[in-house]
């Protein structure tokens, strides 16, 4: 009975050496280095039917002038039948003609009973032409610099009494059709295109829900104008967006700030950045890793060997990723088990999908713990280079399946007349930091976007 007691105070004496259960890892929190994210460039092309808006303001002109004037004892009327106003394109110039037709009498006034008699009339062409050139202003104002370029009348000679009233016809005229082209000027230099610039504008401050990952707000700051292009009777146009948008996780609620700003100079382009954060929980990766090595026997010298019983990767804030494995074995006929902590650097690869880890390492605290007893050994026993080379996860599909729903919600409609339509072309690995419930890593995600306004 006193041997077997010895025996077994023995074995326990033996079991409790090989006990390794160094303290966990205590590391110092640390930062996710964030790459500046350049200014996103969204093009938004428009179009105006500019016969509609020479339409709309020709119908506010009346299509009948009348006039009158005296020329000695005589008297003269007219009266002029304008017809639609034409349009026509040169290069950044519109040219809007307008023809009428003058219808020219001329009295004379009875002496004896004061009644004016008609003894004369004759017809007359007016050929008149406006020109203007597009041009926008900081506040959205689409023409400038409307004028007169053309005004022939061609007046029949009426003589009445013996007197020529042409010369007096043709400055009356001029100045009544002056002053209804004045008004169609001043329309036309005051067309703005703020209507249709405002609804993509409040459309872009909205968050967009991307699937189940997140929400993106493109938060556009500045808007410009590209060169115009006129075909047919439309005027093209790309109002540029300059933006800086975020990802966020949780719905970010209200919209940002839905003030139109002033136009601003600079070039177009589509290109669109943004960071993304994407999260890799630690039970994924873990069942990923003990699927690989739990169980596993590695050989110590002759006669030893040690058992990865399990393994599990974590964070707590520090740009190093901790290793926790659960072990056993023996050497030397000794029993040992425990725990053993590790420290190391995740890296992820965008161009293969690869997150795995260099700089490899025994943690600080069990390093200690190991130099304090017989298992000195285990810090050459090759585990570090094991779990180097296991420690390989392809997380591509997750990166692939986030892409996809960026596609997706970069091709869709985001207001009743505004869709989005463009493409994630690259995404760039901007940092990566371990954190207490999974991977944070950050990637810069580049393509182009623009929005269409139907």
């Amino acid at each position: 009975m006193k041997k077997l007691a010895l025996l077994s105070s023995s074995l326990l004496l033996l079991y409790s050496c090989g006990s390794i259960k160094p303290a966990a890892p205590e590391l110092p929190l640390s930062q996710l280095n964030e790459t500046p994210l350049p200014e996103s460039k969204i093009d938004i092309p428009l179009s105006i039917n500019l016969e509609d808006i020479l339409n709309d303001n020709s119908s506010k002109i009346p299509s009948q002038l009348t006039g009158e004037g005296k020329v000695g004892p005589a008297k003269y009327t007219w009266q002029a039948n304008r017809q639609p106003f034409g349009l026509t394109f040169l290069g950044d110039t519109m040219h809007i003609t307008d023809e009428a037709q003058f219808n020219i009498s001329g009295f004379i006034k009875n002496p004896f009973n004061g009644q004016w008699t008609n003894i004369a009339s004759c017809n007359a062409d007016l050929h008149i032409g406006i020109s203007t050139h597009f041009g926008f202003s900081n506040n959205f104002t689409l023409f400038k610099n409307t004028h007169l370029t053309q005004f022939d009348l061609n007046a029949c000679n009426l003589n009445i009494a013996g007197l020529n009233i042409t010369p007096g016809i043709k400055p009356q005229a001029r100045e009544t059709f002056g002053k209804l082209l004045d008004t169609l000027g001043r329309r036309i230099d005051n067309y703005n295109i703020k209507p249709l610039i405002q609804p993509v504008w409040a459309s872009l401050n909205k968050p967009v829900k991307i699937g189940d990952i997140g929400y993106i707000t493109i938060n556009p700051s500045a808007v410009r104008v590209g060169q115009l292009v006129t075909s047919g009777n439309t005027l093209s146009m790309v109002a540029g967006i300059t933006a800086k948008p975020v990802f966020s996780l949780s719905d970010p609620g209200k919209s940002t700030s839905t003030t139109l700003p002033d136009l601003t100079g600079g070039n177009g382009g589509n290109g669109f950045n943004l960071h993304l954060d994407i999260h890799l929980d630690y039970q994924q990766l873990n069942q990923m890793l003990n699927a690989t090595i739990a169980n596993k026997e590695i050989p110590v010298g002759a006669k030893g060997h040690l058992l990865i019983k399990s393994a599990d990767i974590y964070g707590a804030g520090n740009d190093h990723l901790l290793i926790k494995v659960n072990f056993s074995g023996h050497q030397n006929g000794i029993p040992y088990h425990g725990l053993l902590y590790f420290t190391c650097l995740p890296v992820y690869q965008p161009e293969t999908g690869n997150l795995y880890v260099s700089n490899i390492d025994f943690d600080a605290n069990t390093i200690t713990r190991l130099k304090e007893g017989p298992t000195v050994w285990l810090l050459d026993a090759g585990i570090k280079k094991y779990l180097h080379d296991q420690l390989h996860f392809n997380i591509s599909g997750q990166i692939n399946n986030l892409k996809s729903k960026l596609n997706q919600t970069f091709n869709q409609p985001i207001g009743p007349r505004i869709a989005l339509a463009g493409n994630i072309d690259s995404l760039t690995a901007d940092g990566i930091l371990p954190l207490k419930d999974y991977i944070l890593l950050r990637v810069s995600a580049s393509g182009n976007l623009s929005a269409k306004y139907n």
